[in-house]
């Protein structure tokens, strides 16, 4: 039986679920350079791929960091999808120094969305 205690939010989840998804992160990007570098794909995908890549990599970490959670999966999972997205835009702001831009907000809602409803099929199962 569930228990009707008022939500918390637990701030370790979210820091475990964004460092899993940037470990996820890091091994399926070796894994794609590795498919493009032997096969004869075209440089044309890897944008796609690339966010094919974050997007996985946010569902995977919010559903693991949430498996366990009685409730509030999708404010974890969104937050998760938040934090992820944000500091990519951090450190990508700090390397090209890029200035903001319509598809900053994009990919900011987007990592949110994916994240909450990741996080709400992993407090579901």
């Amino acid at each position: 039986m569930k228990n009707n205690s008022p939500k918390k939010l637990s701030f370790l989840k979210v820091a475990y679920g964004v460092l899993n998804a940037y470990v996820t992160t890091l091994f399926l990007i070796l894994a794609l350079s590795a498919v493009f570098y032997f096969s004869s794909l075209s440089e044309e995908f890897v944008p796609k791929a690339v966010i094919a890549v974050t997007a996985l990599s946010i569902a995977l970490g919010s559903f693991k960091a949430t498996r366990d959670l009685e409730r509030g999966g999708w404010l974890h999972g969104g937050l998760i999808g938040l934090f992820y997205v944000a500091l990519i835009i951090i450190v990508r702001f700090l390397t090209d120094g890029i200035a903001y831009s319509p598809h900053i907000v994009l990919d900011l809602v987007i990592g949110i969305l994916i994240g909450a409803f990741a996080g709400a099929i992993g407090v579901n199962l």
